[in-house]
């Protein structure tokens, strides 16, 4: 199993629409795209981070998934949307992925 997950940080002030915008997106992505992604907040600690978080059988099956969505024009339509908002701190976007360990 793989689990990746993309972080960023939200600008201050931009925390509500950051949240609405990342529910959006992930909401486009399971519906339109088939892959189901959740969106994680911070409860302690930095506060100001937003997280999607999806799950995969495998690193190929990761890695088709991640080609038909920045392939797909709903989904570049929505990255400009978020950009245009300013809602996330430059080159604060981290991507991570685990490997399930069972």
């Amino acid at each position: 199993m793989i689990t990746f997950v993309r972080t960023a940080n939200i600008h201050d002030g931009k925390m509500q629409d950051a949240m609405a915008w990342a529910v959006k997106t992930a909401t486009y992505i399971s519906q339109n795209l088939g892959v189901n992604i959740q969106v994680m907040r911070n409860v302690g600690g930095l506060v100001s981070q937003v997280h999607w978080v999806s799950n995969y059988a495998s690193l190929a099956d990761f890695e088709a998934s991640m080609t038909k969505i920045v392939a797909d024009a709903g989904y570049q339509q929505l990255l400009a949307e978020g950009g245009a908002g300013g809602l996330f701190a430059a080159n604060s976007i981290v991507d991570n992925l685990y490997a399930s360990a069972s």
